[in-house]
């Protein structure tokens, strides 16, 4: 397997002929993911043996999230030191083939590497150097897309084992770029200027690929999963923490004194 995977519809033809042309145009091998669509995703579930752990995921964000689950358990079977994910709506930046063409750049202890952005700003420190003016900072706040990230085999395997014991209880990005990102153990970093972003995020008012996951979102019927008493203590502490504003407050002074600082994640054109 090639160390670049895109997850994309199998039908989806229009995004398929960007993603030829985008790799193409950059040089850069990769292979597509067939993504698991809304009729798949029961049997996708029973397969893997996982459960869904929400009221609130819509059939595409389940089946979203369980290809790239997908993917983390390839890492791990293929004995990859690491992959890089993209999803089919994304572009690169002019110099995208020369930090991902060579990898020798890659923290040897790396969890998750963010390679986009959606312009949120972010705790950021640690600055390693890069090449065409790029760097790579250490992540210490959410700053959620799954558009372009590379994740390393330890993150793999990390991932799948709380996936299987907890269920999935929140789309992908925020599994990867919040959940992970909260938990200190890990190392999640994110290239500054980004060298890749998703078609949404670069033209809000892009209508040239859609968003199927958007719609659902506004739509939701939600899908009612019965939980069980630990699961809903456990949903509603989280609830609880999130909204404490004056807790996150003392998280963002904390990392300041650390020397963390609030940050914008630019696009590199």
């Amino acid at each position: 397997m090639k160390s670049a995977a895109v997850i994309s519809l199998i039908h989806e033809y229009e995004r398929r002929q960007h993603i030829d042309r985008l790799f193409d145009e950059h040089n850069l091998d990769f292979n597509y993911f067939d993504a698991i669509n809304k009729t798949q995703v029961e049997d996708t579930l029973q397969k893997h043996g996982l459960k869904v752990q929400s009221e609130r995921m819509s059939a595409g964000e389940i089946g979203c999230t369980l290809s790239h689950y997908c993917l983390w358990k390839q890492v791990v079977e293929k004995n990859m030191p690491y992959l890089m994910i993209f999803e089919d709506d994304i572009y690169f930046a002019k110099c995208a083939k020369e930090l991902l063409d060579d990898l020798d750049w890659l923290p040897s202890d790396f969890d998750i590497i963010k390679i986009e952005t959606t312009y949120e700003k972010v705790m950021l420190k640690k600055r390693i150097d890069l090449a065409s003016s790029h760097a790579l900072l250490q992540m210490k706040s959410r700053h959620l897309g799954s558009g372009g990230y590379i994740i390393s085999q330890q993150a793999a395997k990390k991932l799948i084992t709380k996936v299987k014991a907890l269920g999935i209880q929140d789309p992908v990005d925020h599994m990867l770029f919040e959940d992970l990102v909260y938990e200190t153990s890990n190392k999640v970093y994110q290239i500054s200027p980004a060298i890749c972003i998703q078609d949404i995020v670069y033209n809000e008012d892009s209508t040239r690929f859609g968003s199927c996951l958007e719609e659902e979102r506004q739509a939701r019927p939600v899908n009612k999963v019965k939980l069980s008493a630990r699961q809903k203590i456990n949903r509603e502490l989280m609830r609880l923490w999130r909204q404490l504003h004056i807790a996150e407050r003392y998280r963002t002074l904390s990392l300041i004194l650390k020397g963390y600082k609030n940050q914008k994640i630019d696009y590199s054109e």
